[in-house]
């Protein structure tokens, strides 16, 4: 629930629930993790050697070209 308690769809995060962005992230990395997805992308962009920030978009632009995703 946003601030003022509307409700949002939020692909990152949902209190106590991995949102659907965490979710498409483990099937694409064939693996899950408990440190969340931002750790694993951190990794991720550490083993590829480019900046997290930038892995992190070029994830969420493939995220969002897949037609089953909610826009965000």
């Amino acid at each position: 629930m946003a601030v003022h308690g509307i409700e949002e769809d939020f692909p990152f995060w949902s209190p106590g629930v991995q949102g659907p962005f965490a979710e498409w992230l483990w099937q694409r990395l064939g693996r899950r993790s408990s440190v969340g997805w931002a750790t694993e992308i951190e990794r991720e962009a550490q083993d590829a050697g480019v900046p997290a920030v930038e892995l992190f978009f070029s994830l969420w632009d493939e995220y969002r070209a897949e037609p089953s995703q909610p826009e965000g």
